[in-house]
């Protein structure tokens, strides 16, 4: 196999550069298993860590694997880099035309197509350039080119897999298209044609039909992200207005298309080019885009869809716009949700009806859409969790798997996860505020914590400052609904459990080791977690340590106390700029930056260092005391200074070194103290 494609590879070459190819596959197993050998050090495309298992010693079978997966991707890399690194720009233009035509031929693309295929590519002048500077061409060869690239290089799979997702694209278009009028047909009939270009084509191809990782695909990728408009990269504030200015210009050069005197009524003289919004019907493309990819892959394909089943996505894949964009996509599918009456006929559960109660009206639809597709989800989890403590696939149906107990732990999970999202996704900051209320004062009632608290629970939230919208104003839910939905059903009460014996043994702790840490006030310490009792952490801290569910709403709750409370190591780091750090302490403290607080002057602080201000360091301490105290040694009270201080180094790792080395040691003196 081997000496047939350099074969090919040599009859594409000029005798001067016959040597490096003959070469070519040999040196690509090399380079390839050396990047397998290194991935761990590899920084991906996607920003992936490398694995820390690769780390260890390497085995006689991980080695014969590795060498195995080199051998196999020497191939496809040899030939990419033979079109992109070792042809001359004319004859990579000479085997592309060859390409594109044998693809008319097989019916991926139409002739006129063509004019859009190279739309982010150099001009003509430039190619003639690079042309008299290096102008080699293999003129004879046809037949070896089209074997080399469209049969081993296997570039024909890349073509089709554009072709399926460009005709999905244009389904969802067609059934979209009265949702969507700024949104012109031509947009669409260009939509991914680049792809079709060697420029992308190549890389793709390593990464999508071989599944390898190379710079080739990296800057393939790079070119469609930040040059095709429908992607937000290429608005991203990377690029300079002028830029982005030159790249429309360009995108829009041969457009027939004009509405408004303007080519597809951009107006691209006006586009706040500062700003990394999308132009509108590039944003409207983007939409569509997801649209198709979700029905090609994930729905089944299935024609008869409806339009909620097919405009429903989770809202995390709308975090790739800013925040005004995201909310015009998530208007936009409420409104085309909303227009299919079937999801009135959805069969929901009492609770299920009592949470939409809560809901705005012009946001039900999406509700329960939302909460269709969580049931499902749940169920298929729960199946995938089956066969995989089986080890096994199991062929039959879904019914030969999934028990009616299966089907209600699941449906369980899908309603505790749906009151997470309607708390934090639907309702606004006044009806939110209103329910955090309704809770708070029952946790007095119950003796949970004490009204005194109420003013440091929403110290990080600060809805004073936040005007929540009128989104929630139509709903009349009275105060027991919500006790029933988030005391009793979601089960906060036993969150807010959790809270109350976490403080009582960080009290426990400070009493006990107060007398080695006189900068540390009782007050802080009886602030300490108050605001996890705000609905902005309490909803994902119940999601995850009451049911054990593992979802984003959880790990949001988690980074936002991680990274405003000034007791963790996280608020201190340097991944925030000083400036976050001033503001997050001068909320926490209710103190301008001069003002004495605690015994904390900000303004004395060195917030482009990672050590934390000593009081908050000491309040972390006794937290970590806390901890292994109520947790693992047994709440015993007689423990001796020793064996109360006494924890695993590793524990200690996330802190500065230089507040490691004070917590060693005070923890040394503490230990002293046994002796005196």
């Amino acid at each position: 196999m081997n000496s047939c494609i350099t074969d090919l590879i040599l009859r594409t070459l000029p005798d001067n550069l016959k040597a490096d190819g003959f070469h070519l596959i040999e040196t690509s197993r090399v380079m390839e298993e050396e990047r397998l050998k290194n991935r761990n050090k590899f920084r991906r495309h996607r920003g992936d860590r490398g694995d820390i298992s690769s780390q260890q010693t390497e085995t006689q079978e991980d080695m014969m694997k590795r060498k195995s997966k080199a051998e196999k991707a020497a191939l496809p890399v040899a030939i990419a880099k033979l079109i992109m690194e070792v042809w001359s720009p004319q004859m990579r233009r000479h085997a592309e035309a060859l390409i594109l035509q044998k693809a008319i031929e097989e019916q991926y693309l139409q002739e006129d197509h063509l004019k859009w295929v190279h739309v982010l590519e150099k001009s003509d002048d430039d190619y003639d350039n690079d042309s008299r500077n290096n102008g080699w061409v293999i003129e004879n060869q046809d037949s070896t080119i089209i074997e080399l690239i469209w049969n081993r290089f296997n570039i024909k799979e890349h073509f089709s897999t554009v072709k399926s997702h460009r005709m999905w694209i244009q389904r969802s278009y067609d059934r979209l298209k009265d949702f969507v009028p700024s949104l012109h047909a031509e947009i669409i009939e260009r939509h991914d044609l680049s792809k079709f270009a060697f420029s992308q084509a190549i890389g793709y191809t390593l990464k999508w039909v071989h599944n390898l990782y190379n710079d080739i695909w990296k800057t393939a990728c790079d070119l469609h992200l930040h040059n095709e408009p429908h992607h937000p990269q290429t608005w991203s504030n990377l690029h300079t207005p002028e830029e982005k200015r030159k790249a429309l210009e360009y995108w829009t050069k041969d457009v027939c298309e004009f509405h408004n005197g303007c080519p597809y009524g951009i107006d691209i003289a006006n586009l706040d080019l500062n700003s990394e919004d999308l132009a509108e019907p590039f944003l409207l493309e983007s939409f569509i885009d997801m649209v198709g990819v979700e029905w090609e892959r994930k729905k089944g394909q299935n024609l008869d869809i409806s339009l909620r089943q097919l405009v429903y996505m989770d809202d995390k894949f709308l975090n790739r716009y800013s925040k005004k964009q995201h909310q015009i996509i998530s208007n936009l599918m409420e409104r085309i949700i909303a227009s299919d009456d079937g999801w009135k006929t959805v069969a929901l559960t009492e609770r299920e009806k009592l949470l939409m109660t809560t809901v705005p009206q012009h946001r039900r639809a999406s509700y329960v859409c939302q909460t269709e597709v969580q049931k499902k989800y749940e169920e298929k989890r729960l199946i995938n969790l089956v066969k995989k403590d089986e080890s096994e696939k199991n062929e039959g149906n879904i019914d030969d798997v999934l028990t009616e107990e299966m089907i209600r732990n699941a449906h369980d999970a899908a309603f505790l996860i749906m009151i997470s999202r309607v708390v934090m996704e639907h309702w606004d900051n006044s009806f939110r505020k209103h329910a955090e209320e309704v809770i708070l004062k029952k946790a007095i009632e119950d003796k949970v914590l004490c009204e005194s608290h109420w003013k440091w629970i929403r110290i990080i939230d600060n809805y004073d400052e936040i005007q929540g919208n009128d989104a929630t104003s139509d709903i009349l839910v009275n105060d027991d609904a919500i006790l029933q939905l988030l005391w009793l059903d979601f089960n906060l009460c036993e969150h807010f459990s959790q809270v109350k014996c976490h403080r009582y043994w960080i009290m426990q702790s400070y009493m006990r080791l107060s007398r080695f840490m006189p900068e540390l006030p009782e007050e802080v310490i009886e602030r300490h977690d108050l605001s996890k009792f705000a609905l902005s952490q309490s909803i994902g801290y119940t999601l995850k340590w009451v049911h054990d569910i593992n979802y984003p709403v959880w790990r949001k709750s988690c980074d936002l106390h991680l990274n405003y409370e000034p007791h963790h190591p996280q608020m201190w780091s340097n991944k925030h700029k000083p400036e976050f750090k001033q503001s997050c302490l001068e909320s926490w403290l209710c103190a301008s930056a001069n003002d004495l607080q605690y015994g904390v002057k900000i303004a004395s602080l060195d917030f482009t260092s990672e050590d934390m201000a000593k009081m908050f360091l000491l309040e972390s301490l006794i937290d970590m005391v806390a901890i292994e105290w109520e947790r693992n040694k047994d709440q015993k009270p007689d423990l001796s200074y020793t064996e109360l201080i006494q924890m695993e180094d590793r524990f200690l790792s996330r802190y500065s070194a230089n507040d490691k080395a004070f917590i060693l040691n005070l923890m040394s003196i503490i230990k002293n103290a046994d002796n005196e």
